[in-house]
């Protein structure tokens, strides 16, 4: 119940009940607390006792010795109390955990410094300076953003005021250790101290002995999970390394679970994917990313897109196999009882918010599907005739979610509340506050708030998996509407309206309500104390790790960006400059074309803190000069990875691409989870001929995400270049590009050299179709590879198709393949291009081997009026010579092929009846043989006689011209 965020009755276990409703404090001032920070061992002889080392009661404690003293003190902690130690350990954690989350997501703010929690004077010496739950009057050196905010905000000094400098260096000390894989944390993060003690007391302290903390804390690993994931929301680029870890969390944290339809396979699925999610230099060429990518395409055959999905898994008792963890069986799950659904269904959805978070649509569409079957939610989209605008006349179709919950034991559904932040109203006098509906309405049933929570991972995905347009966002508008149908818990209803506000912002007439909006999201996080219709801590954060709400200073950066889009440019400038966003502040500088005072800046910047890595980087950015991230790169420690990117960035522009790739392995080997890079570094090995780490970087990108269809083009060029034995497999990288950049005509005619080299007709055909589809009407002949077009023909016409096979299986094979030439050659290419006589000829070769001589005439025919009939031949001598020449090949099919006879099939004109019906019926095909050109000489002269007219004038007397005249004699 405590990690669904609900309330716990009075039981024996005070922390948990404490923690359960939200006091944090009290659970933070508890005897175990206490007994594991030290708080409660005031002389100095007894805290050495017990951790040797530097401890808060000496002057030179710093952030790094935190780790050493409160490890010490846990572990007796532990030692003297067993499994009793273990559960409290962890109930102390997760209230560190969710104090940071508070502070930095949902508000309100606590009172308790987590500096405080040390024994000794260290809490004075380094009290904060920047938390205030009344107004309080500023000092006279002020900024002038405290000034603003202060009057804005009722006096409460905010996010990004000044600090002590000894509490400053300490915080930032304590964000260097949260660092991992060379990305920096935000600088600027309140009560960091909070989210490293609940690192070290739920992830670090444990591992020494994690079969007896999981043993009596079984919710352990998912608070762990939590955590790390907090971690890396502050980093400014996810890391490989923390994104491992919280699958791995998740992935212990599921042994502890009830039994469910999926646990042991779902076990077992995100054990495989620990095995290929490795750091960089684990991934080589052994790695078979083709099984990766079909086995993640299998699972996924049924749950392609929402919109479809939605009817597989709306009506109850239908299947759908959506996920590699298990097939979607909704009827599995109604023998589970309500409480391990909601467990089950919470700890699903987590985990594809995890995966939504890190743009890794496929893994979380495959969870969100468990997490619908868990729930028991049921949805479809659909349309309902309405009205949008408040003139309008007419109904037309609007887009909606159908959505129901199961019925549950307790309450069906979440009942409505006030404690919500305030629905900003539209108030325009065109369009109306909701879309009125005039149809069959769908259900307006309250909805359990885990289906709000799914609805709104639902829509997230829809974003992920889809453009950025105007489609896009109509998609996702009905799932909002149906999360803020009605005021639910105080999370889901911030997230909802966050979302709705980022679909408003680029329209004219909902922009205003956007911005608004927005602000009063920031506004209700950031006040010191919620009122009294207010939602408390404990609703804020029930729900929040199933939601992907950004934190304080990530919203209030998405406020100063839509300023930005408005125009507001120094409106923005003040908030980046107060969160430290040095790369918005450079931006907006720009924007105003005020590039030395930015470069002033960024100096000034440096002149207080000179070995800050991010700022030498803007100036980088700023100056386009090299050393600077150079410099950045060595007073990092060779640690910060955004300078090797920016550097390889750099010198990839400047086709230095040696140097470039040799960048980008420096960056990817700290945090390989940047698929841009994968990308620009295999760009840069094909360029100097390194195929090998070409195709290892072409094949993380694919890993990553395997709609790249420029990465699978690029990564079968790779394979092409290393040799016969890697043909193969740049065909399956083909055939995955053209899936993925269907309308590219340059990747099909890749998949069809690629295709005839392997003796792959049938794909060579299909792409040969797809490129004419794409190009004839802009190319028009010029599209057709006429080389290829001939191989595919010759195959046929000269046996080697069927070399080798049963005589059986060879004229299946033969009939088949002859049915994919024909439709090629008819539907694709005739039905497109007439002018180009190679081709006729090409064709014409075709339905002689099929004996249809008729068409094989016709095509010789074509094929002298696609230069026959051309102005230039009149004077052209080299288009003259042509035209002979085709002429006289005419005449030599007229005289091979006129004289005879193939059957052809011709509807009769027979009536049984006279009603139409029953005549459409009753015509039948009959057989009968005719000639294939009965007055093939008159023909033959006709066209010799028309091209002889037409180079009388300039070439009477050539060697071309006589060869006409005698073929006329000859005829004669």
């Amino acid at each position: 119940r405590i990690m669904l965020g609900q309330e716990i009755g009075d039981s024996n276990d005070g922390l948990a009940t404490a923690l359960s409703k939200g006091n944090y404090e009290e659970v933070l001032c508890s005897a175990p607390a206490k007994a594991i920070f030290g708080s409660d061992l005031e002389d100095a002889s007894s805290i050495r006792s017990i951790a040797p080392g530097v401890t808060p009661l000496d002057s030179e404690f710093a952030a790094s010795d935190v780790c050493e003293y409160v490890t010490a003190l846990a572990q007796r902690y532990v030692q003297e109390h067993g499994p009793e130690g273990w559960r409290q350990m962890t109930w102390v954690g997760a209230a560190c955990l969710n104090a940071f989350v508070q502070t930095n997501w949902t508000g309100p703010e606590l009172k308790l410094d987590p500096i405080s929690l040390f024994p000794g004077d260290i809490g004075t010496r380094l009290a904060e300076s920047f938390i205030a739950t009344q107004i309080l009057d500023l000092p006279e050196d002020a900024d002038k953003h405290e000034i603003g905010r202060r009057e804005h905000m009722g006096g409460r000094v905010y996010l990004g005021a000044k600090q002590s400098e000894a509490r400053k260096c300490f915080d930032r000390d304590v964000l260097r250790l949260l660092e991992r894989d060379g990305e920096e944390a935000y600088s600027l993060t309140p009560r960091a101290l909070y989210l490293y003690f609940a690192r070290l007391l739920l992830v670090d302290i444990p591992e020494s002995d994690v079969d007896a903390r999981d043993a009596a804390a079984p919710t352990a690993r998912w608070w762990a999970a939590r955590t790390v994931r907090a971690q890396q929301t502050l980093l400014e680029y996810p890391s490989q390394t923390l994104l491992d870890e919280i699958v791995k969390q998740y992935a212990a944290a599921a042994r502890s679970l009830p039994e469910s339809p999926v646990r042991q396979a779902y076990i077992d699925r995100l054990a495989k994917f620990m095995e290929k999610q490795g750091p960089a230099d684990d991934f080589s060429m052994d790695d078979d990313i083709f099984e990766v990518i079909e086995a993640r395409k299998a699972s996924q055959a049924q749950a392609q897109d929402p919109m479809t999905r939605s009817d597989q898994l709306g009506s109850a008792g239908s299947a759908a196999a959506t996920s590699s963890v298990a097939a979607v069986d909704i009827d599995a799950w109604k023998g589970i009882n309500d409480d391990s659904r909601e467990i089950w269904a919470r700890y699903l959805l987590e985990i594809a918010v995890v995966f939504s978070q890190h743009k890794m649509a496929a893994d979380s569409t495959q969870h969100l599907a468990q997490a619908q079957a868990a729930s028991g939610l049921t949805w479809k989209m659909t349309g309902v005739k309405g009205k949008r605008t408040k003139f309008q006349t007419f109904d037309v179709t609007q887009l909606v979610v159908d959505a129901t919950s199961r019925n549950r034991a307790g309450d069906a559904a979440d009942t409505e509340t006030e404690r919500v932040p305030e629905n900003m109203k539209l108030n325009d006098d065109v369009l109306l506050e909701e879309t009125a509906l005039t149809g069959d309405a769908p259900s307006s049933a309250p909805l359990a708030v885990i289906d709000r929570c799914i609805l709104l991972a639902l829509c997230q995905n829809v974003e992920n998996e889809n453009p950025v347009n105007g489609l896009t966002s109509e998609q996702m508008k009905p799932f909002i509407s149906r999360v803020l149908d009605r005021a639910s818990n105080w999370s889901v209803y911030t997230t909802g309206l966050l979302q709705r506000s980022r679909l408003e912002a680029s329209k004219t007439r909902t922009a205003e309500r956007s911005v608004l909006q927005l602000q009063a999201l920031v506004d209700q996080i950031a006040r010191p104390q919620p009122g009294d219709f207010e939602a408390g801590a404990s609703e804020r954060l029930a729900y929040l790790p199933a939601l992907a709400l950004p934190s304080q200073w990530d919203l209030e950066s998405e406020l100063a960006r839509r300023f930005v889009s408005l125009g507001v440019i120094r409106s923005a400038l003040d908030i980046f400059e107060r969160l430290e966003q040095w790369d918005e502040v450079i931006a907006s500088f720009v924007l105003l074309g005020q590039e030395e005072v930015a470069e002033r800046f960024v100096r000034d910047q440096l002149a207080e803190s000179p070995d800050r890595p991010k700022l030498w980087c803007v100036l980088g950015d700023l100056k386009k000069d090299p050393d600077h991230w150079r410099h950045a790169w060595e007073i990092s420690g060779q640690r910060y990875a955004r300078a090797m990117r920016s550097l390889g960035a750099y010198h990839y522009q400047h086709s230095q691409f040696e140097m470039a790739a040799e960048c980008y392995k420096k960056s990817l080997h700290l945090n390989p989870l940047f698929e841009k890079s994968w990308f620009l570094m295999g760009c840069a090995s094909l360029q100097v001929s390194d195929w090998q780490t070409a195709a290892q970087a072409f094949q993380r990108v694919v890993a990553l995400d395997h709609e790249r269809g420029d990465a699978w083009n690029n990564l079968a060029s790779a394979y092409l270049r290393m040799g016969e034995g890697s043909t193969e497999r740049a065909w399956y990288a083909l055939r995955e590009a053209t899936r993925c950049r269907f309308d590219s005509w340059k990747i099909w005619s890749n998949f069809m050299q690629t295709s005839l080299s392997l003796r792959q007709y049938p794909s060579a055909i299909h792409a040969m179709s797809r490129i004419i589809t794409l190009q004839a009407d802009s190319e028009g002949a010029a599209c057709v590879d006429l080389e290829a077009l001939k191989t595919i023909i010759s195959v046929l016409t000269r046996g080697t198709l069927v070399e080798g096979v049963q005589p059986a299986a060879a004229k299946r094979k033969e009939e088949q393949y002859t049915r994919f030439v024909e439709h090629l050659l008819v539907d694709q290419i005739e039905a497109r291009i007439t002018r180009s006589a190679a081709i006729w000829r090409a064709m014409a070769e075709f339905w002689f081997w099929r004996k249809d001589y008729i068409h094989c005439l016709d095509c010789h025919v074509k094929a002298h009026r696609a230069i026959s009939q051309q102005a230039e031949i009149s004077y052209d001598a080299t288009l003259f010579k042509e035209a002979v020449d085709s002429a006289l090949e005419l005449v030599s099919a007229y005289e091979n092929l006129g004289d005879k006879t193939q059957t052809v099939r011709q509807p009769s004109s027979e009536n049984n009846g006279d009603d139409e019906d029953q005549e459409a019926e009753s015509r039948k095909s009959a057989a009968v043989e005719q000639p294939v050109c009965p007055d093939w000489r008159r023909q033959a002269k006709m066209a010799l006689r028309s091209l002889i007219g037409k180079g009388k004038q300039s070439f009477d007397g050539t060697p071309d011209y006589v060869r006409l005249t005698d073929a006329m004699d000859e005829l004669r």
